[in-house]
């Protein structure tokens, strides 16, 4: 069975690490942002591993 906290999670997490590479080489909003993604997508990785389904 499929869960969707890790789907939801990894492309939170990969647009965020995007983000905050984006962010380190031009515009700070942009690193603000992908920090908030990735801390978020984390978030949701960990909760999926942590307590299956």
């Amino acid at each position: 069975m499929s869960d969707i906290r890790m789907v939801i999670g990894g492309l939170f997490l990969l647009y965020g690490v995007i983000l905050v590479v984006a962010g380190a080489l031009g515009s700070a909003v942009n690193l603000w942002t992908g920090l908030a993604m990735a801390v978020f997508g984390g978030t949701f990785v960990a909760w999926a591993r942590l307590r299956r389904l």
